[in-house]
């Protein structure tokens, strides 16, 4: 046994560790080493400090590693083990980012409470995918290298036991010194975070573990410390007078505002001629009429949709598989800019902005936050109730899904019962909805195709939805069907998979083959809302308007855009198509189109601006005449000519109307301004993003204050 090779093998040992694992937080951290997250501004400080605070921790485990173990070999295994660790967090945090686009926090877990069935096939694989398809096995570097250094540690130890002894005033320096390292970290970020320009706590992960460090970032949360930086105090609102003159300067139910994006005024009574509708629409108006209740008393069927990206339609072999589709976007007005701004909550974010106009915080779901305090909130369905409407949700998931049981009673106030697949099970004979999907798996026969989702389709959705049509007669009703099948990783289509004319087809993922080789399926489901999939009966009703939005893009994030658009995306352009979705509006006449199964559309027309999901709370609440003075609301009418814009609250970059090339959006990181594409500037620029930043933390406040929602709506009450 050479003891001197030994011991230099303990230091390389011991070395590699807090070099490998420091290093390895890189993964985490930049874009070159991980694609799928978007990383704040990188400034030296941060850097630096981020090397001290991951340093701090590692030698704090060094520490009470050879603290707690004698032998050297014991502390290597424990060393060796805690890499492990370590990596498999990492890979982990990878895998998040990869699903979610941002990074995870313990405000997170909350998206775990969901039930794993069906959503949770296939997610697995995918992800053990990425260990060899995208290169995630170099972030198990550091424990295959302390792995082969054990092994000739013990060959080379010859089984001999040994101990290197260390003495208490050691231990001691290394703990000060692990302890001093941690409070410079700690001081440092916090002087980070009071100087940053755009500080949010749908940020504070990813901020926390690039300019704070991974390891200490993580310690801090698992312990209940956090950074979040919003409240009345810190945005300088100290008095009920300071929240009003806040607000006002946002909310756009009045008679006169002007948008901060072009400097002109608007009005929350829109007219036809100051809309995007064409000659031919809304026959027997007059130009100067207002769109303002012309569906009033009508029946709002709003649905959403599940993951349609509108590349679909951009790539023309994609596009023209959609036949009944692009039928119906000629009696529509079709939104050609709509984005998604969706957080945590994902689907259900989706949800809570078209129903309630307001933005989610981007870092938890809502529809759980909620009952931490008591919020009461305007929302669609209390609306339609305020005019006599019956309102009810569908949907094929389990009613505790993100605990739509709850909120859809307590918060947004559904007037009937949701029918969940617990409904569904009910009906099929089935007192388990457990046993009910596990059945469906082995395959269900619905008009000659063979579905194994353990959900039910939105084939039976439809027909249920129908039936309850026709029970209703002259009764009033808005129904919110929410589509799930085209769920990733995109696993259950009963379709046999069309032919693409696509130049390289053959190289795009697995996973982005299943996804557009979903469309027939898509195009029949949206068909089956009009028409009858086993008689061809006419399902339309024209006293309904039909609302379609998607609630999110299909996650892509693999380069297989460039195949399908046949040219070269910057990434930032790819992150662009990716939060751009599809959303429509039908509004059926009587009159049958010639040549056609569908009836003429009412309203027509082609929006070219930017819109999104709080855009229809507005909408909606204008077209059907619902809102009265003590109603506020920050979005843009998406009939309008008035430029909008939308945030993506998963990661905070934000899609705004250029005024300078109107319907070419400008698309910018609010967490690094140097990110932006294309490479012009807008109007303004410093001015505009200031204001939406400002409108972003106030949008914040909304949610994590209980109190400021009320006290703005008793200052509208008071208005003369």
């Amino acid at each position: 046994m050479n003891l001197d090779k030994v011991k230099k093998m303990n230091i390389i040992y011991i070395v590699l560790f807090v070099v490998l694992n420091l290093f390895n937080t890189y993964f985490a951290t930049a874009q070159l080493l991980n694609r799928y997250i978007t990383p704040v501004t990188r400034t030296f400080f941060g850097e630096v400090t981020a090397i001290i605070g991951n340093l701090s921790v590692l030698l704090f485990l060094l520490i009470i590693t050879f603290k707690i173990f004698k032998k050297d070999r014991s502390r290597f295994r424990a060393l060796l083990y805690i890499t492990l660790f370590l990596n498999v967090f990492i890979f982990l945090l990878n895998i998040y980012s990869m699903f979610y686009m941002t990074t995870f926090t313990i405000h997170s877990l909350d998206i775990f409470k969901n039930p794993s069935e069906g959503v949770g096939q296939g997610i697995v694989g995918e992800s053990l995918l990425q260990l060899i398809i995208y290169y995630r096995i170099l972030i198990f570097i550091p424990f295959i290298t302390l792995l082969v250094l054990f092994i000739i540690y013990k060959k080379e130890s010859l089984g001999v036991p040994i101990t290197t002894k260390i003495s208490f005033k050691k231990y001691l320096t290394g703990f000060l010194s692990s302890f001093m390292l941690f409070v410079l970290a700690s001081l440092s970020y916090m002087v980070q975070i009071t100087e940053a320009e755009f500080h949010l706590n749908a940020i504070s992960s990813k901020r926390g573990i690039q300019n704070f460090g991974l390891y200490p970032y993580y310690l801090t949360e698992l312990v209940g410390i956090n950074f979040n930086y919003i409240s009345k105090d810190k945005l300088g609102i100290h008095s009920t007078q300071e929240l009003e003159a806040e607000f006002d300067f946002y909310n756009k139910n009045v008679s006169s505002y002007e948008n901060f994006i072009d400097g002109k005024t608007y009005s929350n009574n829109l007219l036809i001629k100051d809309s995007i509708l064409t000659e031919d629409s809304l026959e027997g108006y007059s130009k100067n009429d207002s769109l303002n209740g012309i569906f009033k008393d009508k029946n709002l069927m709003l649905i959403h949709l599940e993951s349609l990206n509108y590349f679909l339609f951009e790539a023309p072999e994609l596009r023209e598989k959609f036949t009944f589709l692009n039928e119906l976007f000629e009696e529509s007005v079709v939104f050609e800019n709509y984005y998604t701004s969706v957080g945590m909550g994902v689907s259900s974010d989706a949800e809570f902005s078209t129903l309630t106009g307001l933005y989610p915080n981007g870092y938890s779901t809502f529809y759980r936050d909620y009952e931490k305090g008591n919020y009461t909130l305007d929302t669609l369905p209390k609306l339609f109730n305020n005019k006599n409407y019956k309102t009810k949700s569908y949907h094929g998931d389990f009613e505790r899904f993100y605990n739509r049981d709850n909120a859809y009673v307590d918060l947004i106030g559904f007037t009937e019962e949701y029918y969940s697949i617990e409904k569904f099970a009910k009906d099929a004979g089935y007192d388990d909805a457990v046993k009910y999907m596990r059945t469906r798996n082995k395959g269900v026969e619905y008009n000659g195709l063979t579905l194994t989702s353990p959900w039910p389709s939105e084939f039976e959705m439809n027909d249920v939805i129908y039936e309850d049509q026709l029970k209703m007669g002259d009764e009033k009703y808005m129904y919110y069907p929410l589509y799930l099948t085209m769920h990733t990783p995109y696993l259950f289509n009963p379709y046999e998979a069309p032919t693409y004319n696509i130049k390289d087809y053959n190289l795009l993922k697995p996973i982005t083959k299943r996804y557009v080789e979903h469309i027939p399926y898509i195009d029949d489901l949206i068909k089956s809302h009009f028409i009858d999939p086993v008689t061809n009966e006419s399902r339309i009703d024209s006293n309904t308007v039909y609302v379609f939005y998607s609630d999110h893009g299909s996650g892509l994030k693999n380069r297989d855009l460039n195949i399908l658009y046949g040219k070269e995306l910057s990434s930032l352009e790819e992150r662009m198509k990716l939060l751009q979705t599809i959303a429509f509006i039908y509004a059926p006449s009587n009159e049958i189109k010639e040549g056609s199964s569908i009836n003429k559309g009412l309203i027509k027309g082609r929006q070219k601006l930017t819109r999104g999901h709080v855009d229809l709370y507005r909408t909606i609440g204008e077209l059907f005449g619902l809102f009265n003075d003590q109603n506020f609301f920050f979005g843009t009418n998406v009939l309008s000519k008035e430029p909008g814009f939308v945030i993506d609250n998963r990661i905070q970059d934000l899609v705004i109307d250029n005024i300078n090339d109107l319907g070419n959006p400008f698309y910018i990181s609010l967490r690094n301004k140097k990110n932006y594409f294309p490479d012009v500037t807008i109007n303004n620029q410093t001015y505009v993003l200031n204001k939406i930043q400002k409108f972003k933390k106030l949008s914040d406040l909304l949610l994590i204050d209980d109190t400021v929602y009320i006290e703005y709506k008793e200052t509208l009450m008071n208005w003369d």
